[in-house]
C-alpha cells in the first residue's frame, strides 16, 4: 500500500474562516437561547390592606358571596345571599355584584346540575363583568332525605 508523499518543508496554516463561522453560530445560539426580559411578576398593590370604613369590622363581611342557580319550570332562579333576583335575568347578577362592590371577596356560583352549560356560562359572564374578579363554580347540593345507612343482614 502506497501513501502519498508528505512534505515537511511547508508550514501548517490555521484555517480561520471556519473557526469564525463556528464562533458566530455559537454566539447566535446563546443569544437566542437566553431570556432577555425579566420574568413577569404579580406585584401586591395593597388593595387587601385598605382600612375598613369606620365602625366596620372584618367579621362583618362574609368570606364569600354565594350565587345559587336553580332550575325551575319558570326558568333559572337566581339567588344571591338572601336576595332573590328575577328568573333568567343574568344581568341582574352583574348589577347586584356591582352594588356589593367588594373585589376582595370570592364569588361562588353554585349551579344546579340540571342547568345547561350555556346558562351557567351566562351567569359566569355576568359575574366577570362586575367588579368581582375571584369567580368559581361549584355544584349546587340540594337538600335530600336521609342517606342510606347500608345493608343489614
Amino acid at each position: 500500500m502506497t501513501f502519498g508523499r508528505h512534505d515537511d518543508a511547508g508550514d501548517a496554516q490555521l484555517q480561520i474562516a471556519p473557526m469564525v463561522d463556528m464562533v458566530f453560530t455559537l454566539l447566535a445560539f446563546f443569544v437566542l437561547g437566553t431570556q432577555v426580559g425579566l420574568p413577569e411578576r404579580d406585584f401586591a398593590m395593597g388593595y387587601h390592606d385598605r382600612p375598613l370604613a369606620p365602625g366596620a369590622e372584618a367579621q362583618d363581611f362574609p368570606s364569600a358571596i354565594v350565587v345559587q342557580l336553580r332550575g325551575t319550570p319558570e326558568g333559572v332562579a337566581i339567588i344571591i345571599g338572601q336576595a332573590r333576583l328575577p328568573n333568567d335575568q343574568f344581568d341582574a347578577i352583574r348589577a347586584k355584584l356591582a352594588q356589593i362592590n367588594l373585589p376582595a371577596l370570592d364569588v361562588i356560583i353554585q349551579a344546579d346540575p340540571a342547568l345547561t352549560v350555556d346558562q351557567v356560562a351566562r351567569a359566569m359572564d355576568a359575574a366577570l363583568a362586575s367588579p368581582m374578579k375571584k369567580i368559581s363554580v361549584s355544584r349546587l347540593r340540594l337538600a335530600a332525605g336521609p342517606a342510606p345507612t347500608g345493608r343489614q343482614g
